[in-house]
């Protein structure tokens, strides 16, 4: 099962090299001696390697997991090596074949989801039992619900939590669940459900019902860990067999366990399993799901898990990592561990603070290009050149985003929106984004005639009467369809809006014949699809390319928690004009208050993400009354003026 942590203390860094090289069928990375000494870290001892952004963490995962697997003997036992998603395990998989052989990921071990692990070898082996349900044809596996869906045969399963006048509400099965606590308590995982304060009365009966889900054979991702959890609990046995199977668990991304996981791990732990965490607690940033980095803190000090560390950082350059570690110092009294970073500075000024116009925020993408575009003409060497491509604008949600994002496309009439999701749609070559551009605003379009706009914008505009996934497919439908030559409204050509609205009409009456409950009717929506005020004449194709080329670069925008683990050339950190969005104000970022300390970790997360620039846009305050102006700059920014 390895060698003993005092064995390895005692070898050279070239003698330990040399032991990780015999085990593997590739040459590594040129492996630092904190990279080395977590792959020959003693699988029996616990462990916590926190790594810094930029570590080359899943490198160093794969690596261990072949080196592990190489003279691992045990021929029906195995390490399971679990990450949060498809795509992240999918990467330690390539690199466990890569340095391991094809055969590595086989049996008798597991790499992939967590879930899967759990779905697999606890939730539809066994799990039945403990929900009481009987299965179908002698499958007793759970079918996986959505919890976002409220589909028809749920109908039966849901709790009405008040009964009169406007008040009314009812709880959808699939909307809440409960944590592994006695007695369970019912936790919304919806922003449409509020549980605070319910009475014992109505939590019974949101207990009686999610009995009866789970009895039917049905759960929730949520769900099926509160299964595992009390299958685990009540049958020693089978937490035992578990046991035996995989007596090493590897958790990548461990800041992201949520206090269901946790205690599932714990039972684990007591039955001897021996656990090692990988992540960063400092980018933790999924408090709205339950995750609480300070039980994972706990958590780690419980189960004495030795502390490694990788501190060196082969994203970012100096400026950038010191930034990182400025924010980190506000959430923890611990001294910070000094991070290096290994990316050369291309240029003086790569850590940039700018105040942006409240009033005009739709500016804020063409300042970026501006900046980029600046850097790069002072840069000889092209091949340093910062690449647009590469480059985000990140801020705390998508309706601060909507505020400049495809600016000036958010001021568009509804028939403008529609022409221009077209051009989008056919953007040679269409790119992932062009895509999610097109479908947005035809979405939008489209909402706005047929339902007043109400829709969640988030998800293309979707309208109540329809899932996320039927109105995509109706708008995938719409899109294909309405580029077709016998419609006639793309390519654009000669016509000008009259022309063009009166066939859009044409096409449009077709297509509310299989709408869902449009709030709008035909004949009061036709007169609506009408040319843009005062361009009756005016040419389609010259107004959409107008719109096409304000911003010609394509510069991606999106949230801190989508930008998570990413790399890039350059960021750009939006706040919010102001604090009303809870974490997406510069002031929440910066601030020394427990309370906001997931706020801070949101900054670190985005800030860490660039190798070579990054820019805080602040909204501009009057002269003189931004009192935290010098504390970002000691931080390590460079207020930029004259913009």
């Amino acid at each position: 099962m390895g060698y003993k942590a005092g064995y390895m203390k005692k070898l050279s860094l070239d003698k330990k090299r040399a032991l990780v090289s015999s085990k593997i069928i590739s040459s590594p990375i040129e492996l630092s001696e904190e990279q080395i000494d977590f792959i020959l870290h003693p699988l029996q001892e616990n462990c916590h390697l926190n790594a810094c952004p930029g570590s080359g963490k899943t490198e160093v995962v794969g690596i261990k997991a072949a080196y592990e697997f190489s003279h691992w003997n045990e021929k029906n036992s195995g390490l399971a090596i679990l990450s949060f998603t498809k795509n992240a395990a999918k990467e330690i998989t390539e690199r466990v074949k890569k340095y391991g052989g094809a055969q590595a990921t086989q049996y008798p071990h597991f790499v992939g989801t967590i879930d899967s692990w759990l779905h697999n070898y606890i939730l539809h082996p066994f799990a039945h039992k403990a929900a009481g349900s009987t299965g179908r044809d002698k499958d007793k596996s759970f079918r996986l619900v959505d919890n976002e869906e409220q589909y028809v045969f749920l109908n039966s399963f849901t709790t009405r939590l008040s009964d009169f006048g406007n008040n009314f509400k009812q709880a959808w099965v699939n909307e809440y669940y409960f944590e592994c606590t006695t007695p369970e308590i019912p936790i919304s995982q919806s922003r449409h459900l509020n549980l605070d304060g319910i009475t014992a009365e109505k939590q019974e009966m949101l207990r009686e019902n999610k009995k009866k889900f789970l009895k039917a054979g049905m759960t929730t991702y949520s769900d099926a860990e509160f299964l595992c959890f009390y299958l685990l609990k009540k049958n020693p046995s089978i937490l035992l067999l578990l046991a035996k199977r995989f007596p090493i668990i590897y958790i990548d991304e461990c800041q992201d366990l949520s206090n269901n996981q946790l205690e599932i791990l714990q039972l684990l732990a007591d039955s001897g399993i021996k656990l090692h965490f990988i992540g960063d607690t400092n980018q933790s940033i999924y408090e709205f799901k339950r995750v609480n980095v300070e039980a994972i803190h706990a958590f780690i000090s419980k189960n004495g898990m030795t502390e490694l560390h990788l501190t060196k950082n082969f994203r970012s350059n100096q400026k950038i990592v010191n930034i990182a570690m400025k924010l980190e110092e506000l959430t923890t009294i611990k001294p910070v561990k000094q991070i290096i970073g290994h990316e050369a500075h291309l240029f003086e000024d790569c850590c940039i603070l700018l105040e942006y116009d409240p009033e005009l925020p739709e500016k804020i993408p063409q300042l970026f290009i501006d900046i980029i575009n600046e850097i790069n003409s002072a840069l000889s060497n092209s091949q340093n050149h910062i690449d647009i491509n590469n480059s985000v604008i990140v801020a705390r949600s998508h309706n601060i985003l909507s505020l400049f994002k495809n600016s000036p496309a958010s001021r568009l009439t509804k028939i403008e929106l529609f022409a221009n999701a077209l051009s989008c749609w056919n953007n040679v070559p269409r790119t992932s984004q062009d895509m999610q551009n097109a479908l947005h605003q035809l979405g939008k379009s489209i909402s706005m005639l047929a339902y007043d706009g109400n829709g969640n914008h988030q998800n293309q505009y979707c309208p109540e009467t329809y899932t996320n996934l039927e109105w995509r497919a109706f708008l995938y439908i719409v899109i294909t369809e309405a580029c077709l030559p016998a419609n006639n409204l793309y390519p654009f050509e000669d016509a000008d809006w009259s022309t063009w609205a009166a066939r859009l009409k044409i096409f449009l009456a077709s297509k509310w014949k299989i709408l869902l409950d449009p709030q709008n009717d035909w004949e009061s929506v036709k007169a609506k699809v009408a040319s843009p005020k005062g361009g009756a004449t005016k040419k389609v194709a010259a107004t959409i390319n107008i719109i096409k080329n304000v911003h010609s670069e394509k510069i991606r925008m999106t949230t801190f928690h989508d930008v998570k683990g990413e790399t890039m050339h350059a960021a750009m950190v939006v706040s919010s004009k102001d604090k009303t969005s809870k974490g997406g104000h510069f002031e929440h970022w910066i601030s020394k208050d427990e309370k906001n300390s997931e706020y801070v970790r949101f900054a670190y997360v985005a800030s860490s993400r660039p190798k070579h620039l990054l820019i805080w846009a602040i909204p501009k305050s009057k002269p003189g009354k931004n009192k935290h102006l010098k504390a970002i700059e000691s931080m390590g920014f460079k207020l930029k003026s004259n913009i």
